[in-house]
């Protein structure tokens, strides 16, 4: 069974597209609004952050919008995360490419 933490990252909107993003590096907001919609950057980031699965350069509150120069990044967990993902998108593939056999 899933991970109860990776269950809920995959049902918040635009959080697993993070992971994606943030996988290969530290990105700034800037960066992390050409992957995801404006509306729903600052719900993911605060949903991965309760998750644990994120960090910013910035120190305080996440409920205010950060500005252009923060810089977030994978945690631990978030590495962890995006190892799982992987293990699913393997998965989903055998699966598609069983059905359509």
């Amino acid at each position: 069974m899933a991970d109860a933490g990776l269950t809920r990252v995959i049902r918040c909107r635009g959080a697993v597209e993070l992971l994606d993003e943030l996988a290969s590096g530290a990105r700034t907001v800037a960066a992390l609004r050409r992957a995801v919609p404006r509306r729903v950057l600052a719900p993911a980031l605060r949903a991965l952050a309760a998750e644990g699965a994120i960090r910013r350069s910035a120190v305080g509150t996440w409920d205010g919008r950060p500005g252009d120069e923060v810089m977030f990044s994978l945690t631990a967990v978030g590495h962890r995360f995006v190892a799982g993902l992987s293990d699913m998108d393997v998965w989903v593939e055998v699966y598609e490419r069983y059905l359509n056999e």
